[in-house]
């Protein structure tokens, strides 16, 4: 039984952009944000994927929508959904975070201060009113879905399109930066590689109408990122171009699979160095517009094949876990450090107000001092993940931006015959990297910029195994 559905949640205002280091007002809609959701029971089995354009949806956010969906709709096993997001930059703050920014600002001496230059505007939604809006959407969207149920059939496929691209740079010295300089005598390598392949599970009605797919792509939709406007970035497009082809009652479910040291944009032949002969420009529509049509050409090509090779039945298993990640922590020595670098920042800046960009600058720092501070309260960041089968594939979620290395341990060694990740899903934990990114550092692989480091990342490649094959042999499925 499979139901699916598409729900509207663009803001009826200007709202607060979330993401980047600093305050973004939305000015205008360039493309609406969507909730789509896949549900599917079986036996009682039940997996449902409400996937947002959102950047990230945190644990406390979830559950104020499994309340809601809870005591709207009681048939549904609330502790089955996977909320996740689609990663852009371009959708609203739904609710208030431990911003390393912000965190930064409470280490400046008492006669300093940090001024936000973009102040709030009359009229726009602020995190309150902005995630009261979205959660009523998300739980019209997931009821929707559920009660769309009917016997339905599906046809998992695979496609190819070069979407994502590793964005951290190595150089001679062993250190690694995010968006780095390439063009220097010191580049020498991406610190990873990218992941080209589109996993595609097809949905069918009685009558082999399609409903919708999942679409599983290793890549932020993170084009249009720096805009002040609404934008669901290249999922829009793909969308778009779909939907001209199939209907729009056709639900495009995206999901961001491992790609938190991944972005859309070609590191080596980028157009900010020199002009080059390359891809439109990611940092642009024409961009966001040249991956929609990649992902959508792979969508429709192999809906082609996949209308053809349907299949009837399928057993569900769906587990939810709770685990204890590892906190990573710092040493008195690293906070003494980080303490000596944030106040000679302070100091040589001359200032008495600082803005965004020197925010962003001592935020490394701040973190540091931040978790030295805090660190003893806790010794795990502590989430849920899903991981689920359906027939012979696997559906598997973290609540990181997980480095694609991850991604890349599970799929291999997984027993199914197609794995489908999701990142940032039922919580942000924030980046996720790897002993070599974090030997590297910078922004993404610093204590700053996540819950947990390589330890953790061992440990939720485990347990999704682990917990992969166990499903899967009470599936009765075997190879």
């Amino acid at each position: 039984m499979i139901g699916m559905s598409q729900v509207d949640m663009t803001p009826l205002a200007p709202v607060s952009l979330r993401g980047q280091f600093h305050s973004r007002i939305s000015k205008s809609v360039e493309s609406p944000l969507l909730v789509n959701v896949f549900a599917a029971e079986a036996d009682g089995q039940q997996i449902i994927i409400c996937a947002c354009d959102l950047l990230d949806v945190n644990a406390g956010f979830c559950e104020r929508v499994r309340l809601l969906i809870r005591y709207r709709q009681a048939s549904i096993d609330v502790s089955k959904i996977i909320f996740c997001a689609t990663h852009t930059h371009t959708g609203p703050s739904c609710f208030k975070t431990d911003n390393t920014l912000h965190v930064a600002a409470k280490y400046l001496p008492a006669d300093m201060c940090f001024v936000d230059p973009n102040e709030i505007p009359e009229g726009v939604w602020l995190e309150e009113q902005c995630g009261a809006y979205i959660a009523e959407k998300m739980c019209e969207a997931v009821i929707m879905a559920w009660d769309k149920r009917k016997p339905a059939s599906y046809s998992p496929s695979f496609g190819r399109a070069v979407i994502g691209h590793c964005r951290r740079i190595v150089y001679d010295d062993a250190s690694s930066k995010m968006y780095g300089a390439v063009d220097t005598s010191n580049f020498i390598a991406l610190e990873g590689g990218n992941d080209s392949g589109i996993e595609l599970v097809y949905f069918f009605d009685e009558s082999r109408k399609p409903l919708g797919a999942l679409v599983n792509v290793a890549c932020p939709s993170q084009v249009v990122e720096h805009e002040c406007y609404i934008s669901s970035d290249y999922w829009g497009k793909v969308r778009d171009k779909v939907w001209d082809k199939l209907g729009e009652d056709f639900v495009v479910v995206g999901l961001c699979s491992a790609a938190g040291d991944q972005s859309p944009r070609d590191m080596i032949r980028k157009k900010e160095s020199k002009a080059r002969r390359e891809d439109p420009n990611m940092r642009t529509l024409d961009g966001a517009i040249e991956i929609g049509r990649r992902i959508s050409n792979v969508v429709l090509e192999q809906y082609e094949k996949a209308k053809h090779e349907i299949i009837d039945d399928a057993v569900i298993r769906h587990e939810t876990l709770t685990i204890d990640f590892p906190l990573r922590t710092v040493t008195i020595t690293e906070y003494q450090e980080a303490k000596q670098k944030f106040d000679d920042y302070v100091a040589k800046s001359g200032k008495k107000i600082f803005y965004p960009q020197d925010m962003s600058d001592l935020h490394v720092f701040g973190g540091i001092m931040e978790r030295f501070a805090t660190q003893n309260q806790s010794y795990f960041y502590t989430s849920e993940i899903h991981v689920a089968c359906f027939a012979d594939i696997a559906i598997a979620t973290s609540p990181f931006e997980l480095f694609l290395d991850y991604g890349n341990q599970i799929r291999a060694r997984s027993a199914a015959t197609q794995t489908i990740l999701i990142q940032l899903a039922c919580d942000s934990g924030g980046y996720l990297p790897t002993a070599k990114a974090e030997h590297g550092s910078h922004y993404s692989a610093t204590v700053s910029s996540g819950q947990t480091g390589h330890d953790g990342g061992r440990l939720l490649v485990s347990k999704t195994l682990d917990v992969i094959q166990k499903l899967l042999d009470r599936t009765g499925v075997s190879y």
